[in-house]
């Protein structure tokens, strides 16, 4: 059972191609809810999951999965997305805002308007540490990719980590010591009961002065209301929003005409059906086989 949402026509004609042998039926016309073993989307009501005895696996086709938190679902694996080429377009649309401020190109923009030729120093990449905010493996790519480009990579999860070249931060206290040592943080959390309302007042008052918040996760980790007391009081220089509690942003949220906040709808990256589809395959694949499919949603953990 197939219920993208969105490329219809495209998640079809790719899983066909990619599972010769099954037969996909794109949800709501279900010849056979009997013969339903797997059920693929993004969004998709429980009741209408009941309707399939023969239900084995949940793939989902985006790598959100908060939906999952606290559904009445089937008792079967949920497998999360992984798509290296999202991945990638997160890692290029975060890079493109630490250079964007950290190079001051928004200063240049004013300067154009002006007529000014004004040069600006801007301090080297090396002392430019950035910080990221959930070390998945969508914030792992994004760290990476800007260490190649010379920036110093500070991480922070619940654990801590190990891993040469970053430098790891875990626990509130950690949380707090890591954002106080990067000049931009980005925050790519997944949302959770834990990481909700994390980037709070508490927590804002630790970033560096002057320093850029980068969120591409999910809204809800952070609190708008204190975002905006911090860029008021100075304590942020920018911040660059792709996601917000409420989607899309509300006309009448402060966010919108805010002269330090710049708001992209949700575009960070995209599951595109062409590279992600053929990993749902191998993950069927793998289910059919016995072995298990990767990476699985943790209820406890909440991704």
């Amino acid at each position: 059972m197939l219920n993208p949402y969105s490329e219809r026509a495209e998640w079809f004609e790719m899983l066909t191609r990619e599972l010769p042998d099954m037969k996909i039926q794109l949800w709501p016309d279900i010849d056979d809810p009997d013969s339903v073993e797997y059920a693929i989307f993004w969004l998709h009501d429980t009741e209408d999951l009941r309707r399939y005895p023969n239900l084995r696996a949940i793939l989902a086709t985006t790598a959100g999965v908060e939906q999952f938190a606290g559904g009445d679902y089937p008792d079967v694996p949920i497998v999360r997305m992984a798509d290296a080429t999202m991945a990638d377009e997160m890692a290029a649309y975060a890079a493109h805002w630490v250079v964007h401020f950290h190079r001051k190109l928004h200063t240049y923009l004013d300067q154009q308007a002006e007529k000014a030729w004004r040069p600006i120093r801007a301090t080297p990449t090396g002392s430019f540490p950035v910080g990221i905010l959930g070390f998945g493996a969508i914030g792992r790519h994004i760290g990476k990719c800007l260490a190649v480009l010379g920036y110093p990579v500070n991480a922070w999860t619940r654990t801590g980590g190990e891993e040469e070249g970053i430098t790891h931060f875990r626990g509130r206290d950690g949380l707090q010591d890591m954002v106080s040592a990067s000049r931009a943080v980005i925050n790519v959390l997944p949302h959770t009961p834990e990481t909700r309302g994390l980037i709070d007042a508490r927590v804002l008052a630790h970033f560096a002065p002057g320093s850029i918040y980068i969120s591409l996760g999910r809204g809800a980790t952070t609190i708008e209301n204190d975002l905006v007391s911090a860029l008021d009081e100075g304590v942020l220089s920018a911040a660059v929003l792709d996601v917000t509690e409420t989607e899309p942003l509300p006309a009448d949220s402060p966010l919108w005409d805010h002269p330090r906040v710049r708001i992209t709808p949700h575009t960070s990256g995209f599951t595109r059906a062409p590279t992600a589809a053929p990993l749902i395959a191998a993950n069927i694949r793998r289910l059919q086989r016995g072995e298990p499919p990767f990476p699985l949603y943790d209820p406890r953990r909440g991704y």
